[in-house]
């Protein structure tokens, strides 16, 4: 009798209600944090896009394609007999002034996306000079667009045996202060269209040199040529690196408080 009474463990071990409700106000706390961060990034982005954007696109000019039937065709004849050298495994080279570019942008339908969006004003001194009007979206989760007004830099570069026009420079009609990501994003959209038509495509992706030479853009092609193989990149953008973070340590979190909680009311079962 004695020893009964004076056991420890079954006079500790029933399930403390203040306990459970300590965990659940932690967890409540945390739920709260995330969706506050939420709102407080959404806004955030918000604003910083509408700091460089502009509601209205400026005019770009598209180039006239009137009367050029012959410029045309001379410039679909060219990209066609580069690409045949190419399945050929034959070396060549393939060059496009500005004049070529934007023809391009106002003839092939896969280009289309960058009409009154893009127009290439120069190419000069080791990289090429565009006016753009590029839609944004406003914010987070909406149709609604914006636009970046201004003009880009874009130093052409070959990155696994693809031409990769990088964007170092971004020159907004408004003052606002462009995140880097916007920069990566441009760059990486810029031939999309291109990288992704069956006719053009390989054009673009078989390639073992591309420069800048008497103001054109030169585009070389090798058949001994091997791309060597390029880091991964991350392009995830901070916001959503931050997001996954901090869902996976909620989750972590959440998964230990309900282990605690299922184990103590099981452990109380066995006693009683």
């Amino acid at each position: 009798m004695a020893d009964a009474h004076s056991d420890p463990e079954k006079g500790t071990g029933k399930f403390s209600p203040f306990a459970g409700c300590s965990i659940f106000i932690i967890a409540g706390t945390l739920a709260a944090c995330m969706l506050a961060f939420t709102i407080w990034t959404y806004f955030k982005v918000k604003d910083t896009i509408a700091a460089f954007t502009e509601v209205e696109p400026k005019a770009i000019e598209l180039a006239d394609t009137q009367g050029r039937e012959a410029a045309q065709s001379a410039l679909e004849a060219k990209l066609v007999g580069f690409r045949q050298h190419i399945e050929t495994h034959e070396e060549a080279e393939i060059t496009l002034n500005a004049d070529e570019m934007n023809l391009a942008i106002a003839t092939f339908v896969m280009l289309k996306p960058h009409r009154h969006n893009l127009s290439i004003s120069a190419i000069k001194d080791g990289h090429i000079a565009a006016d753009i009007s590029y839609p944004v979206k406003a914010r987070m989760g909406s149709d609604e667009m914006r636009y970046l007004n201004g003009s880009i830099t874009v130093v052409p570069e070959l990155v696994e045996g693809a031409a990769f026009p990088r964007v170092t420079e971004i020159r907004a009609d408004q003052p606002g202060d462009i995140p880097d990501e916007f920069k990566k994003f441009i760059s990486e959209t810029l031939l999309r269209p291109l990288h992704e038509d069956k006719e053009l495509g390989p054009i673009f992706k078989r390639l073992s040199a591309v420069e800048i030479k008497n103001n054109a853009l030169v585009l070389h092609t090798h058949p001994d040529y091997t791309a060597p193989g390029a880091p991964p990149e991350d392009k995830e953008p901070m916001f959503e690196r931050l997001m996954t973070g901090f869902a996976i340590i909620a989750v972590i979190f959440l998964s230990i408080v309900t282990a605690i909680i299922i184990l103590s009311r099981r452990k109380n079962r066995q006693i009683h």
